[in-house]
């Protein structure tokens, strides 16, 4: 089960994704609560320059 990184809610729901997000994006996820929006990416090196973008 997912939950929000934000405020931790299990509240949460699938976005879709635009075209060219397809091949970076694995899935995309908005809290209904908080409006938070988490990515979660395809490739390693994606993944470590998206937490270092958000801290």
């Amino acid at each position: 089960m997912n939950q929000c990184n934000n405020c931790q809610s299990y509240d949460i729901e699938r976005v879709r994704r635009k075209f060219y997000q397809r091949f970076f994006i694995r899935r995309v996820i908005q809290c209904r609560q908080c409006d938070y929006v988490q990515k979660f990416f395809k490739y390693d090196f994606l993944n470590k320059s998206n937490t270092a973008e958000n801290k």
